[in-house]
């Protein structure tokens, strides 16, 4: 990674690492530029990483032509993607950390809802389900757990998975993955990030994936849900975003158990989400009343 900084003209680079999950993340000091390096996506499948990360930095200059704060890919050199023995890697602008109250319930709704507005008009060739399609293959190897938790949310989920593939018309662009983690405090107030899983998905996934964890182990009553609940306005066809909130739930739950499971993520937590999610799904679809759409 060094030598093909050095190619780019960027010498004498300290690397600060930043983050280490499915992306490693570097800041390459004393350069304000950040080298995103896809190991797991490029490992698993190296042309498709290729295309995802070229489809991502697409996205974020679209977004940010329509007025969205994103992070930005590099503009001191070329962003990518480029091929660093084998794996793909992205530039960046680096963002220094700037301490920012997190968002109230309203800010975050206005944040995702820009964000969605923004997503609907990206005319890049998306995949169809695309961040959805990972959750089927961990659906799939979850088969094999006896724990009758892990079996009755299987039986949601292909109900769910069936009314997701059975309206392709009714699918929209969206960020894929707009929970909070993916919004960095920058000097200008909070930044977007991380839009490598834009994909075609249901009506409201991209709020539903701002606070389906928040509303999980919070609860009815967890504020950002409560507003979103409490404003008819933000959700015209509730039963559309009890259907998002089901399906993205699950999504974070059968996930994480099987990368925890596999040995690749963090299994307490994926057993606290296993705790609550059958009841929480319950609850939706008494308010939604969403139960025979799925």
């Amino acid at each position: 990674m060094l030598s093909t900084a050095e190619t780019m003209g960027l010498t004498n680079v300290t690397p600060i690492v930043l983050s280490d999950g499915g992306n490693l993340n570097i800041h390459l000091t004393p350069y304000p530029v950040v080298a995103r390096l896809a190991a797991a996506l490029s490992e698993e499948d190296s042309k498709h990483a290729h295309t995802v990360l070229d489809r991502e930095l697409r996205a974020a200059h679209h977004l940010d032509a329509k007025g969205v704060q994103v992070l930005l890919p590099c503009d001191l050199i070329d962003a990518g993607p480029y091929d660093v023995d084998g794996t793909w890697m992205t530039l960046w602008n680096y963002v220094p950390p700037t301490p920012l109250q997190p968002p109230s319930p309203s800010e975050a709704v206005d944040l995702v809802n820009r964000l969605s507005i923004a997503m609907k008009d990206f005319d890049d060739e998306l995949p169809v389900l695309g961040v959805w399609e990972r959750t089927c293959r961990s659906a799939a190897r979850l088969k094999r757990q006896s724990d009758p938790r892990i079996q009755a949310l299987l039986q949601i989920f292909h109900k769910a998975d069936e009314r997701m593939r059975s309206e392709p018309d009714s699918l929209v662009p969206c960020h894929g993955d707009a929970h909070a983690r993916n919004l960095i405090p920058g000097p200008e107030g909070w930044i977007w990030m991380d839009f490598e899983d834009v994909s075609l998905m249901p009506a409201y996934w991209d709020l539903a994936s701002f606070v389906c964890n928040l509303a999980l182990f919070g609860g009815f009553q967890e504020p950002t849900f409560k507003y979103m609940l409490g404003h008819t306005g933000i959700a015209a066809d509730p039963q559309a975003f009890g259907f998002a909130m089901t399906a993205r739930t699950l999504m974070s739950v059968l996930g994480n158990l099987d990368f925890a499971l596999e040995g690749h993520g963090d299994l307490a937590f994926a057993n606290r989400q296993l705790e609550h999610a059958e009841h929480f799904l319950i609850q939706l679809d008494l308010i939604f009343e969403i139960e025979d759409g799925i």
